[in-house]
């Protein structure tokens, strides 16, 4: 899973903008992981979920783009745990304004994800 701006700042331990980017690279990672899980039904929770994720990864960086990985061990929950943990260890100074609303946005999303895996409406 890499990002597709081949920044080497991107992939590496960073404050601020670097880790907002890693973390949409997670946040789109989940989204095509659910993409793919919903098999193209326009009705599946998973794919409405897949949108949701989308419209975070864009409020915090459209233009980051997750490279499809079939190696990844990881699922969506744990990719938003990650993303989440970046967020959460960007200060508020360096990350975009609205970093708080999207990092909050996701973490409700993640409670739905939940509900997903285990199949529950």
């Amino acid at each position: 899973m890499t990002d597709q701006h081949n920044n080497p700042s991107a992939i590496q331990p960073a404050s601020g903008v670097d880790t907002v980017t890693r973390a949409c690279v997670h946040i789109d990672t989940a989204a095509r992981q659910l993409e793919a899980a919903a098999r193209g039904d326009v009705f599946s929770t998973l794919l409405g979920l897949a949108g949701q994720l989308a419209l975070i990864r864009g409020g915090l960086d459209p233009t980051i783009r997750a490279e499809p990985d079939p190696c990844d061990p990881l699922g969506p929950v744990a990719h938003v745990d990650k993303a989440l943990a970046l967020l959460d260890s960007v200060p508020s100074d360096d990350g975009p304004a609205d970093l708080l609303v999207w990092t909050l946005r996701l973490a409700d999303l993640r409670e739905g994800l939940l509900a997903a895996e285990a199949g529950q409406p």
